[in-house]
């Protein structure tokens, strides 16, 4: 009956929302880019002084305008604007109302979690092309950046020259994934690392992972791993199996670099040295790292998010984990 009682139980990262402060969503790229070169300048001249973030010049003393005009004015800028507008069309998680919505449902959950007194402090929330350039988000202080451009799906040309195994996280639906990833980092503990295991490696990653999942859910958390549903059914039916070469290799607290760039580091594939290493996803550690941090939250559901993330000791959280596969 226990046991019964105890599967009824919800996950203690599965809590109910409570309601955030409103994020306020400004689509620069749409205030701005559909406009000729005559009209665009009176209306940035209008939008500064409400958008102070947007106009700051990237040298100290010089002027935004040198930056947004040429900037705006760039073909390739608007011709990835036009493939924004043509995703946005045919995908709805990429546009405007629908954004907004999965970002502010994930903020309820993240203060639900943290308290008020302890959210990263994001008042707006900008969307705009970034010429495809390297962050998937930027962070600034009262303000998330979200670059639409770097989500246009896997097959968009813009990332041909990537890896098959890291063009998915272009998808629009990761949007609101990669916003929490990068709300993720401003939790974790202060100061330098003084553990280089691969077990500390593993759940310092996972952490993001967990973060995900608890401000958007399972699915989201999945696809911040950089897994398709087809990944984590492997991880689950070769859990115990790949746990046990962990185990047997005495790889925890191994700190070579090496073995934490097989194991951790994005991949095609996972090094385990087995005749079926091509068929293990890649970031396998990070996986395992995930299932480490929900067996200790599920033993000590009293935890908060927050002491989790903070968390310095992963020699504590394994330990206290109970996982055993």
């Amino acid at each position: 009956m226990g046991a019964a009682l105890s599967s009824c139980q919800p996950e203690p990262w599965d809590i109910p929302p409570v309601a955030s402060e409103a994020l306020e969503f400004v689509a620069f790229a749409d205030s701005v880019l559909p406009l000729d070169s005559a009209a665009l300048l009176p209306v940035l001249e209008h939008l500064a002084p409400k958008y102070p973030e947007l106009f700051i010049p990237s040298v100290e003393g010089g002027d935004w305008r040198d930056d947004l005009l040429p900037y705006l004015t760039d073909p390739e800028v608007k011709a990835l604007y036009q493939d924004v507008r043509t995703v946005q069309a045919e995908e709805p998680a990429l546009q405007n109302k629908a954004l907004l919505n999965a970002v502010q449902a994930g903020f309820n959950r993240y203060y639900a979690h943290m308290g008020s007194a302890s959210v990263y402090p994001s008042k707006r929330l900008y969307t705009y092309v970034s010429r495809n350039e390297e962050p998937m988000v930027l962070l600034a202080p009262g303000a998330i950046f979200l670059p639409l451009d770097r989500y246009l799906g896997a097959d968009h040309p813009a990332y041909a020259q990537e890896s098959a195994y890291l063009v998915q996280q272009h998808q629009p639906h990761n949007a609101p994934v990669e916003i929490f990833k990068a709300i993720a980092s401003w939790h974790y503990p202060e100061g330098l690392a003084s553990d280089y295991s691969l077990l500390s490696a593993m759940l310092s990653e996972a952490k993001t992972i967990l973060f995900v999942q608890a401000t958007l859910g399972d699915e989201a958390a999945v696809r911040a791993l950089g897994y398709s549903s087809g990944d984590q059914a492997f991880m689950e039916e070769n859990e115990a199996d790949l746990w046990g070469l962990f185990v047997s290799q005495r790889w925890l607290f191994d700190d070579e670099v090496d073995l934490k760039r097989k194991l951790i580091l994005p991949a095609p594939f996972s090094k385990f040295g087995t005749p079926k290493d091509r068929e293990i996803p890649g970031k396998a550690g990070v996986w395992f790292g995930w299932q480490i941090l929900q067996s200790y939250w599920r033993a000590h559901p009293e935890v908060s998010l927050r002491e989790i993330m903070a968390a310095e000791s992963a020699q504590t959280l394994f330990q206290q984990s109970g996982y055993r596969p």
